[in-house]
Protein backbone atom coordinates (compact mmCIF):
# COMPACT_ATOMS: atom_id res chain seq x y z
CA UNK A 1 0.00 0.00 0.00
CA UNK A 2 0.92 3.92 -0.48
CA UNK A 3 0.99 4.55 3.31
CA UNK A 4 4.60 2.55 3.47
CA UNK A 5 5.44 4.65 1.12
CA UNK A 6 6.53 2.64 -2.03
CA UNK A 7 2.99 2.24 -3.66
CA UNK A 8 5.07 3.27 -6.84
CA UNK A 9 7.15 0.29 -6.31
CA UNK A 10 3.92 -2.30 -6.50
CA UNK A 11 2.02 -1.28 -9.19
CA UNK A 12 -0.87 0.31 -7.63
CA UNK A 13 -2.69 2.46 -9.50
CA UNK A 14 -2.95 6.00 -9.11
CA UNK A 15 -6.74 5.41 -8.44
CA UNK A 16 -5.53 3.67 -5.15
CA UNK A 17 -3.47 6.19 -4.27
CA UNK A 18 -6.01 8.76 -4.90
CA UNK A 19 -8.16 6.73 -2.29
CA UNK A 20 -5.18 7.51 0.59
CA UNK A 21 -4.59 10.75 -0.12
CA UNK A 22 -9.20 11.59 0.03
CA UNK A 23 -8.21 9.69 3.53
CA UNK A 24 -5.46 11.90 4.17
CA UNK A 25 -6.75 14.75 3.70
CA UNK A 26 -10.32 13.85 6.05
CA UNK A 27 -7.78 12.49 9.27
CA UNK A 28 -6.24 16.03 8.62
CA UNK A 29 -9.62 18.06 8.10
CA UNK A 30 -10.95 15.93 11.54
CA UNK A 31 -7.75 16.90 12.85
CA UNK A 32 -7.81 20.58 12.81
CA UNK A 33 -11.64 20.68 13.33
CA UNK A 34 -11.21 19.04 17.22
CA UNK A 35 -10.63 21.24 19.12
CA UNK A 36 -7.15 20.83 20.24
CA UNK A 37 -4.28 23.51 21.04
CA UNK A 38 -2.43 24.59 17.83
CA UNK A 39 0.64 22.62 18.48
CA UNK A 40 -1.24 19.56 19.16
CA UNK A 41 -2.84 19.76 16.31
CA UNK A 42 -0.37 20.51 14.15
CA UNK A 43 1.82 17.46 15.45
CA UNK A 44 -1.62 15.45 14.62
CA UNK A 45 -1.70 16.48 11.09
CA UNK A 46 1.91 15.55 10.80
CA UNK A 47 0.77 12.21 12.25
CA UNK A 48 -1.56 11.54 9.29
CA UNK A 49 0.34 12.52 7.10
CA UNK A 50 3.12 9.70 8.09
CA UNK A 51 0.82 7.34 8.95
CA UNK A 52 -1.37 7.36 5.36
CA UNK A 53 0.65 8.91 3.00
CA UNK A 54 3.93 7.61 4.26
CA UNK A 55 5.46 11.20 4.48
CA UNK A 56 8.08 10.90 7.16
CA UNK A 57 9.60 13.35 9.46
CA UNK A 58 6.63 16.53 9.22
CA UNK A 59 8.05 19.61 10.10
CA UNK A 60 6.07 23.02 10.50
CA UNK A 61 7.49 26.09 10.56
CA UNK A 62 5.77 29.84 11.30
CA UNK A 63 7.40 33.07 10.50
CA UNK A 64 8.59 34.63 13.74
CA UNK A 65 6.91 37.61 15.23
CA UNK A 66 9.77 39.66 14.06
CA UNK A 67 9.21 38.87 10.89
CA UNK A 68 13.08 37.78 10.10
CA UNK A 69 13.36 33.80 10.51
CA UNK A 70 11.16 30.73 11.10
CA UNK A 71 10.67 29.16 13.76
CA UNK A 72 9.81 25.12 14.03
CA UNK A 73 5.87 24.87 15.79
CA UNK A 74 5.57 21.14 15.74
CA UNK A 75 7.66 18.15 14.28
CA UNK A 76 6.98 14.36 13.60
CA UNK A 77 9.43 11.44 14.40
CA UNK A 78 12.39 14.35 14.99
CA UNK A 79 13.71 15.58 18.18
CA UNK A 80 11.16 17.62 19.74
CA UNK A 81 14.57 18.98 21.87
CA UNK A 82 16.56 20.64 18.49
CA UNK A 83 13.08 21.68 17.27
CA UNK A 84 12.99 24.24 20.27
CA UNK A 85 16.55 25.73 18.89
CA UNK A 86 15.96 25.55 15.11
CA UNK A 87 15.46 28.66 13.15
CA UNK A 88 15.83 29.35 9.42
CA UNK A 89 15.93 32.65 8.13
CA UNK A 90 14.21 34.54 5.53
CA UNK A 91 16.03 33.01 1.90
CA UNK A 92 18.59 30.69 4.42
CA UNK A 93 18.36 27.13 3.21
CA UNK A 94 15.03 25.21 1.35
CA UNK A 95 12.93 25.88 3.87
CA UNK A 96 14.26 29.82 3.92
CA UNK A 97 13.30 30.26 0.14
CA UNK A 98 10.53 28.50 0.65
CA UNK A 99 9.30 31.21 2.68
CA UNK A 100 11.55 34.12 0.72
CA UNK A 101 9.14 33.23 -2.79
CA UNK A 102 6.20 31.35 -1.61
CA UNK A 103 6.86 28.63 -3.79
CA UNK A 104 7.03 24.90 -2.62
CA UNK A 105 10.71 23.19 -3.51
CA UNK A 106 11.34 19.65 -4.40
CA UNK A 107 14.36 18.34 -3.49
CA UNK A 108 14.98 14.72 -5.03
CA UNK A 109 17.99 13.89 -3.55
CA UNK A 110 18.92 15.25 -0.49
CA UNK A 111 22.51 14.67 -0.18
CA UNK A 112 22.84 16.30 -3.51
CA UNK A 113 22.02 19.48 -2.62
CA UNK A 114 23.73 21.77 -1.31
CA UNK A 115 20.92 24.45 0.04
CA UNK A 116 19.53 21.18 2.28
CA UNK A 117 20.91 21.81 5.90
CA UNK A 118 19.89 18.94 7.67
CA UNK A 119 19.31 20.78 10.61
CA UNK A 120 17.91 17.43 11.74
CA UNK A 121 20.48 15.12 10.15
CA UNK A 122 18.13 13.35 8.71
CA UNK A 123 20.19 10.68 6.81
CA UNK A 124 22.64 10.53 9.80
CA UNK A 125 19.56 8.52 11.41
CA UNK A 126 17.45 6.78 8.15
CA UNK A 127 20.92 5.70 6.84
CA UNK A 128 19.75 6.18 3.39
CA UNK A 129 19.15 8.65 0.77
CA UNK A 130 15.64 10.92 0.82
CA UNK A 131 14.10 13.09 -0.90
CA UNK A 132 12.88 16.06 0.66
CA UNK A 133 9.47 18.80 0.19
CA UNK A 134 8.59 21.73 1.32
CA UNK A 135 5.51 23.77 0.58
CA UNK A 136 4.81 27.25 1.66
CA UNK A 137 1.78 28.12 4.21
CA UNK A 138 -0.28 31.22 3.21
CA UNK A 139 -3.01 33.79 4.08
CA UNK A 140 -3.77 35.94 0.86
CA UNK A 141 -0.59 36.95 -0.04
CA UNK A 142 1.60 36.27 3.04
CA UNK A 143 3.54 33.85 3.50
CA UNK A 144 3.31 32.58 7.39
CA UNK A 145 5.24 29.31 7.13
CA UNK A 146 6.02 26.26 5.75
CA UNK A 147 4.97 22.77 5.65
CA UNK A 148 8.24 19.84 4.65
CA UNK A 149 8.39 15.92 4.74
CA UNK A 150 10.58 13.52 3.51
CA UNK A 151 10.73 10.33 2.33
CA UNK A 152 13.36 7.72 0.90
CA UNK A 153 14.44 8.61 -2.38
CA UNK A 154 13.07 6.44 -5.01
CA UNK A 155 13.95 7.61 -8.92
CA UNK A 156 10.31 6.48 -9.97
CA UNK A 157 8.55 8.50 -7.26
CA UNK A 158 5.87 11.20 -8.08
CA UNK A 159 7.08 13.93 -5.82
CA UNK A 160 4.55 16.53 -8.09
CA UNK A 161 1.88 14.39 -7.15
CA UNK A 162 2.77 14.77 -2.84
CA UNK A 163 3.15 18.39 -3.19
CA UNK A 164 -0.01 18.69 -4.84
CA UNK A 165 -1.31 16.90 -1.69
CA UNK A 166 1.02 19.13 0.89
CA UNK A 167 -0.53 22.25 -0.77
CA UNK A 168 -3.75 21.26 0.04
CA UNK A 169 -2.65 20.79 3.63
CA UNK A 170 -0.89 23.57 4.11
CA UNK A 171 -4.47 25.97 2.88
CA UNK A 172 -6.29 23.86 5.74
CA UNK A 173 -3.63 24.70 8.44
CA UNK A 174 -3.76 28.42 6.72
CA UNK A 175 -7.31 28.74 7.45
CA UNK A 176 -6.74 27.24 10.83
CA UNK A 177 -3.86 29.48 12.01
CA UNK A 178 -6.17 32.18 10.48
CA UNK A 179 -9.23 31.11 12.24
CA UNK A 180 -7.47 30.99 15.76
CA UNK A 181 -5.95 34.19 15.05
CA UNK A 182 -9.49 35.87 14.55
CA UNK A 183 -10.56 34.37 17.88
CA UNK A 184 -7.84 35.66 19.55
CA UNK A 185 -8.76 38.80 18.53
CA UNK A 186 -12.21 38.56 19.24
CA UNK A 187 -11.19 37.84 22.82
CA UNK A 188 -9.03 40.73 23.41
CA UNK A 189 -11.26 43.13 22.08
CA UNK A 190 -14.31 41.35 23.73
CA UNK A 191 -11.77 41.31 27.14
CA UNK A 192 -10.89 45.69 26.57
CA UNK A 193 -15.30 46.17 26.17
CA UNK A 194 -15.92 43.95 29.14
CA UNK A 195 -13.22 45.64 31.09
CA UNK A 196 -13.97 49.43 29.81
CA UNK A 197 -17.68 48.38 30.74
CA UNK A 198 -16.59 47.27 34.36
CA UNK A 199 -19.82 44.19 33.89
CA UNK A 200 -17.17 41.54 33.96
CA UNK A 201 -13.75 41.68 35.55
CA UNK A 202 -11.19 38.94 35.21
CA UNK A 203 -12.40 36.64 38.40
CA UNK A 204 -15.86 36.64 36.70
CA UNK A 205 -14.56 35.09 33.25
CA UNK A 206 -15.16 31.31 33.53
CA UNK A 207 -11.92 29.22 32.59
CA UNK A 208 -13.94 27.79 29.59
CA UNK A 209 -13.65 31.95 27.59
CA UNK A 210 -10.37 32.34 29.28
CA UNK A 211 -9.25 29.26 27.09
CA UNK A 212 -11.51 29.22 24.08
CA UNK A 213 -9.84 28.54 20.76
CA UNK A 214 -10.93 28.92 17.05
CA UNK A 215 -13.16 25.78 18.00
CA UNK A 216 -15.45 28.10 19.95
CA UNK A 217 -16.57 29.17 16.30
CA UNK A 218 -17.59 25.80 15.20
CA UNK A 219 -20.85 23.88 16.38
CA UNK A 220 -21.53 25.79 19.07
CA UNK A 221 -22.80 28.98 18.20
CA UNK A 222 -20.42 32.26 17.89
CA UNK A 223 -18.14 33.03 20.04
CA UNK A 224 -19.62 36.06 20.36
CA UNK A 225 -23.30 34.56 21.43
CA UNK A 226 -21.57 32.68 23.95
CA UNK A 227 -19.82 35.47 25.38
CA UNK A 228 -23.47 37.17 25.31
CA UNK A 229 -25.07 34.21 27.42
CA UNK A 230 -22.50 34.13 29.69
CA UNK A 231 -23.07 38.57 30.75
CA UNK A 232 -26.45 37.19 30.87
CA UNK A 233 -26.37 34.20 33.55
CA UNK A 234 -23.83 36.52 35.24
CA UNK A 235 -26.18 39.28 35.49
CA UNK A 236 -29.20 37.17 36.41
CA UNK A 237 -27.16 35.49 38.69
CA UNK A 238 -26.58 38.76 40.72
CA UNK A 239 -29.96 39.96 40.70
CA UNK A 240 -31.03 37.17 42.33
CA UNK A 241 -28.53 37.77 44.34
CA UNK A 242 -30.00 41.16 44.96
CA UNK A 243 -33.93 40.57 44.74
CA UNK A 244 -33.86 42.26 41.55
CA UNK A 245 -32.58 45.86 42.65
CA UNK A 246 -30.41 47.07 39.98
CA UNK A 247 -28.04 49.57 42.13
CA UNK A 248 -27.37 46.37 44.14
CA UNK A 249 -27.07 44.21 41.19
CA UNK A 250 -24.32 46.84 40.36
CA UNK A 251 -21.98 46.84 43.52
CA UNK A 252 -22.40 43.17 42.73
CA UNK A 253 -20.70 43.53 39.77
CA UNK A 254 -18.49 46.21 40.53
CA UNK A 255 -20.02 48.03 37.65
CA UNK A 256 -22.52 51.31 37.73
CA UNK A 257 -26.05 51.46 38.03
CA UNK A 258 -26.28 52.81 34.25
CA UNK A 259 -24.42 50.24 32.73
CA UNK A 260 -26.12 47.77 34.32
CA UNK A 261 -29.14 49.54 33.30
CA UNK A 262 -28.39 49.60 29.94
CA UNK A 263 -27.05 46.03 29.41
CA UNK A 264 -29.97 44.77 30.78
CA UNK A 265 -32.64 46.45 28.29
CA UNK A 266 -29.79 44.96 25.84
CA UNK A 267 -29.69 41.44 26.93
CA UNK A 268 -34.17 41.36 27.13
CA UNK A 269 -33.26 40.67 30.67
CA UNK A 270 -36.68 41.26 32.95
CA UNK A 271 -34.91 42.44 36.26
CA UNK A 272 -38.23 42.82 38.18
CA UNK A 273 -38.96 39.13 38.24
CA UNK A 274 -36.36 38.83 40.60
CA UNK A 275 -37.83 41.22 42.96
CA UNK A 276 -38.64 39.92 46.39
CA UNK A 277 -41.69 42.46 46.32
CA UNK A 278 -42.75 40.65 43.12
CA UNK A 279 -47.02 39.32 43.38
Amino acid sequence: MGKNGKFWQRGETGAVRHLEQLDALCGVSRVLSAGAGRQDALRHVLYVLDKELGLNRGTITLLAPDGNQARIEAVHDLSEEKSRIVTYRIGEGVTGQVMETGKAAIVARVSREPLFLNRFERWNVTKQELSFICVPISVGDDVIGTISVDRPFDENAPLDEEVRILGIVASMIANDLRARREATIERQELAALLSTDGVAHAQHVSPTLQTSDASDTIGNGSFKDRVKMFERDLIVDALKRCNGNLTATARDLKATARIIRHRVKELGIDYKRYSSKRG
